[in-house]
């Protein structure tokens, strides 16, 4: 197969003139200092604040288990009678939308 025309390289959109940036490379016999510019980043105050946050967070394990071994051993040792009336209002309370939700005005 011959491909005919004008040859583009990679990179290159038709119709578009110039070249691609040096990065700072400089031609050989030239004398003007090489500038190089590169993107920029800016968080603002809020956003570096959730980073650091989310990163305190994270090293936070989701389960405590001195708690959890705590429990067993009550467990074990018959010594653990939770309060069933405080057991069953929790339930109703973490699981009824609060007063107001449901209105319509």
């Amino acid at each position: 197969m011959k491909v005919g025309g004008k040859t583009g390289g990679v990179g290159t959109t038709p119709g578009v003139t110039g070249g691609k940036p040096t990065g700072g490379v400089q031609s050989a016999g030239t004398s003007a200092p090489a500038t190089v510019q590169g993107d920029a980043l800016s968080v603002s105050s809020s956003a570096h604040f959730m980073a650091v946050a989310q990163a305190e967070l994270a090293r936070i394990p989701d389960i405590r288990m001195d708690k959890v071994e705590a429990l067993k051993a009550k467990i074990e040792s018959d010594d653990y009678n939770p309060d069933s009336e405080a057991v069953a209002e929790g339930l109703v309370r973490e699981h009824t939308p609060p007063s107001g939700a449901g209105e319509v005005r």
